[in-house]
């Protein structure tokens, strides 16, 4: 079972006392408003915000490159009896860049997903398969830490998102001071049909 002490900037839905995804505090308050009881998402990069997104949605599928941690949020999952997903896992996490290709195994072929998160390992590959996933249909893209001083900075990724560009928000943490010009923030998508 998870430790019930939270790392630094992780927080509690106030609605249900569930750990939230481990995003920026301002998409966590508009997204904790919103709802998706109809919704199916993809994350990848499971965690302990997990079990939060499935008491949120119809489904949850996570994709994780940890067989310990997938381990643990499927406890967590299950301690909740959220059973509306899947977790697919594969032990990647040394030598991860020669295994991506492993990774990207994991993916389901066989849902539609209206939402998807980005925040595991092969983000700009994740970013590429998400958008291939929502054309002709549109949907819901998630990335946190993108364009992030010390986690993510991608010119393929700016560059693949840039057509995308006014259908972005950005969330940044307020306070956050673990960078040289780049926040930490999460950002959003609603990539247009």
């Amino acid at each position: 079972m998870f430790t019930t002490e939270l790392v630094e900037w992780q927080i509690r839905s106030p609605k249900n006392n569930m750990v939230m995804p481990w995003w920026t505090h301002p998409i966590l308050e508009l997204i904790e408003s919103w709802n998706w009881k109809e919704k199916t998402m993809l994350e990848t990069g499971s965690g302990r915000g997990t079990a939060f997104l499935r008491d949120k949605c119809k489904w949850v599928d996570s994709i994780e490159a940890d067989l310990q941690w997938a381990d643990l949020v499927q406890q967590d999952c299950t301690n909740y009896s959220l059973d509306n997903g899947r977790i697919f896992a594969a032990q990647l996490p040394d030598g991860v860049q020669d295994r991506k290709q492993e990774y990207f195994d994991l993916l389901p072929d066989d849902k539609q997903y209206d939402i998807i998160s980005v925040d595991g390992i092969g983000r700009y590959e994740v970013l590429q398969w998400a958008l291939e996933h929502f054309k002709g249909r549109g949907g819901l893209l998630i990335a946190d830490n993108f364009d992030q001083d010390f986690v993510w900075i991608s010119p393929a990724a700016d560059a693949i998102m840039e057509p995308y560009k006014e259908y972005e928000q950005v969330f940044y943490q307020p306070e956050h001071t673990n960078h040289e010009g780049k926040p930490w923030n999460t950002r959003m998508w609603q990539i247009p049909k």
